[in-house]
């Protein structure tokens, strides 16, 4: 019995100790976290309190979390669209945008080869529509009456504007020196020109530049690079103005114009053996003349397809441009917006054909009289030679002869009398048709013989404008033993006459002009806006996809029970359509000075239509971000009014569980002490 009763006792002293222990570890739990027990059920009657207390916290924390994270992009949306709408209120102002292009300059002309073509610019009576180069070039008329020349004003954009010119018909051409430009942006322009010398082929050149409106074009491009990056925003992983496609980038090149390059083909034809050059995405075609060529344009195009557009189309793959010619002038269309090429070109010419007068053998006097081998007497008359030296010539070169009249008449009671008449210059200038008849291309006039040289073919020519003369004193013809050689013969004895002869080599003046025209210049017709489901042009997925209404959605959240908010913005929103187009309207006009009060108009109505919706949109993120602002609030407050409440049900007094912790260590502690040899016993001797 008495071992039965030391074994409960035993068991005892175990029992408390674990108790002790529990007692310690509850303490402990409770010390750690602050709470009475992380079990709710020791709550009693207010469990369920407790339970949804902790409900709504939760609820009311993943409401904040979701608006703090929304934030940002809330305020963002804010400062982007604040921006948006003085943007359009600066596009809209006349003291940032001017309604003028301001005053034209036109340079001083360069006349390359002023002996043959002079001319200078009445700016009076032009008016110019574009910023070019333009290049006055001429070259004796095929088709007019003798002493014509074509006169070609291109501006190096796609226009270009043909008269025939004759400085010389009576009664005068009326308005052959008034151009106006037909194509490219430059359209309509009326270029006046003063000729103050058109002997023969030449180029001459001068630039339009509207220097007022380099700040305009500056302060456009620089708002159009800020509004393409706005509409690209990236918060995070997430294009904000993107809709719902939350990893597109939203917006391309919202000028949205293609690529465009001209080249035009200036002069006329030359010698065989020229090479004109093309290169294009830095591949290099080549076209080198037959001479046999109907018209310079079969340097782009020809039957044959040897032209330098016929060689570029035929190129697989193709290239990234769509090629087309007109007048002489080579278009180059980037296919897509998102395509960009090179183009550039070059003509190498034969180098001028240096034809020269020689003096006549056995000139009489060589220095006072280099072509008179007989001079005038009562019994022979008066003869002198021009010979001409070369074999070729260029298109545009002019050959003189001046002729002037010397007679003496014999008085029986007085001295003779001298009568110098003044001199009659006679010209012929070198044209496409003399390079066809030398190379046996066209037929021979009648009245002439096949030429065995240009300067036979000009001696010829030259002999038969002398003897048309009713009022020569002289008669001109070949010399039979060189035909290069013009013998012209006084009509009387004793008749006098002054021979001058000059040859102005203007050189062949062909050449291709390149240059890329300015974005939007040669269009006049725009997109409307785009509606839902439509993407605007300026869309990156446009050129694959025309409809995506998930590029319209707006960003939205709820905020609070039954508080939805929508706080997005859509890049396809009709406001920043509105913006976008306005922006291309100025892009347009600064490219046009000549329509520039025009299109500024449109551009500038558009702005102001922009401003207003883009006001309504900015008020819209504001709405949003109060609401979002305010619903935290309430969430900040009901969730410390609970954390609160909930201390006060299951929180503890740390330091009055530290001292019953300490208290509860130290029974425990003499507990083990007091049964520290019986713990220390085995269970088999203790029962023994």
């Amino acid at each position: 019995m008495t071992r039965i009763s030391s074994y409960g006792s035993y068991l005892s002293t175990l029992g408390g100790l674990t108790n002790g222990q529990r007692q310690i570890d509850d303490l402990s739990s409770q010390l750690n976290t602050l709470k009475k027990s992380v079990d709710v059920s020791a709550y009693g009657t207010q469990t369920q309190r407790l339970l949804d207390l902790r409900a709504d916290y939760a609820k009311r924390q993943a409401y904040t979390n979701t608006i703090d994270q929304s934030m940002t992009r809330v305020k963002s949306y804010n400062t982007i669209m604040e921006r948006m709408v003085k943007m359009a209120s600066e596009l809209s102002n006349v003291s940032r945008l001017p309604q003028g292009p301001g005053a034209v300059r036109v340079s001083s002309v360069i006349n390359s080869n002023a002996e043959s073509m002079k001319v200078t610019i009445d700016q009076i009576n032009s008016s110019f529509k574009a910023e070019a180069t333009y290049t006055v070039s001429a070259v004796p008329s095929s088709t007019g009456p003798a002493g014509s020349f074509d006169v070609t004003v291109t501006d190096g954009l796609g226009g270009k504007s043909t008269n025939t010119v004759n400085l010389k018909q009576v009664p005068p051409q009326v308005d052959a020196d008034r151009f106006i430009i037909n194509g490219g942006p430059g359209e309509g322009a009326v270029i006046k020109l003063n000729f103050e010398e058109l002997a023969g082929g030449g180029t001459s050149t001068f630039d339009v530049t509207w220097p007022d409106l380099a700040s305009t074009k500056s302060l456009i491009k620089g708002m159009t690079t800020e509004l393409q990056s706005m509409l690209n925003e990236k918060v995070g992983d997430r294009y904000i103005f993107a809709g719902s496609r939350l990893s597109t980038k939203p917006v391309g090149d919202i000028i949205s114009a293609k690529q465009i390059m001209s080249t035009t083909l200036v002069g006329a034809r030359g010698d065989p053996g020229e090479v004109f050059e093309m290169t294009l995405n830095g591949q290099r075609f080549t076209y080198t003349t037959t001479g046999k060529e109907k018209s310079l344009d079969e340097v782009l195009t020809n039957g044959d397809g040897t032209g330098l557009v016929d060689q570029m189309k035929a190129v697989q793959p193709p290239f990234n441009v769509t090629l087309s010619v007109s007048n002489g002038i080579v278009t180059a269309t980037a296919k897509d917006v998102a395509d960009k090429f090179t183009m550039s070109s070059a003509v190498y010419d034969n180098g001028t054909h240096n034809n020269t007068i020689e003096p006549a053998p056995g000139a009489l006097d060589p220095g006072q009289a280099p072509y008179t081998i007989q001079t005038a007497s009562e019994t022979q008359t008066q003869i002198d030679h021009v010979k001409l030296h070369g074999d070729e010539a260029d298109v545009g070169d002019v050959f003189n002869v001046s002729i002037g009249a010397r007679t003496i008449v014999q008085n029986e009671n007085a001295p003779p009398k001298v009568i110098v008449a003044g001199p009659t210059k006679y010209s012929y200038a070198i044209s496409p048709a003399d390079t066809d008849i030398l190379n046996g291309n066209a037929p021979v006039p009648a009245g002439f013989t096949a030429p065995s040289s240009m300067s036979n073919w000009v001696a010829q020519k030259l002999t038969a404008q002398i003897n048309a003369d009713p009022a020569t004193t002289v008669t001109a013809s070949i010399d039979p033993a060189d035909d290069t050689n013009i013998i012209l013969t006084a009509k009387v004895n004793n008749s006098q006459f002054q021979t001058t002869a000059s040859i102005n080599n203007a050189g062949n003046s062909a050449r291709l002009v390149t240059n890329e025209i300015p974005p939007l210049a040669n269009q006049d017709v725009f997109a409307d806006l785009a509606a839902p489901p439509k993407l605007p042009f300026y869309d990156t997925e446009f050129t694959q996809q025309t409809d995506n209404s998930a590029a319209y959605d707006q960003a939205r959240m709820t905020v609070d029970e039954g508080l939805p908010v929508t706080y997005g913005v859509s890049s396809n929103d009709p406001a920043i359509q509105k913006l976008v187009s306005s922006l291309r309207r100025l892009t347009q006009a600064v490219a046009q000075p000549g329509r520039y009060s025009e299109i500024m108009s449109e551009g500038r109505d558009l702005a102001i239509a922009a401003q207003n919706e883009l006001k309504g949109v900015s008020a819209r993120v504001v709405n949003a971000a109060t609401t979002m602002e305010n619903a935290q609030t309430r969430h900040t407050t009901a969730m410390a009014k609970a954390t609160n409440e909930m201390a006060q049900i299951e929180g503890v007094d740390e330091n009055e569980v530290a001292v019953k912790l300490q208290a509860a260590l130290g029974r425990q502690q003499t507990s083990y002490a007091v049964t520290g040899r019986t713990a220390s016993l085995s269970l088999v001797n203790f029962l023994s």
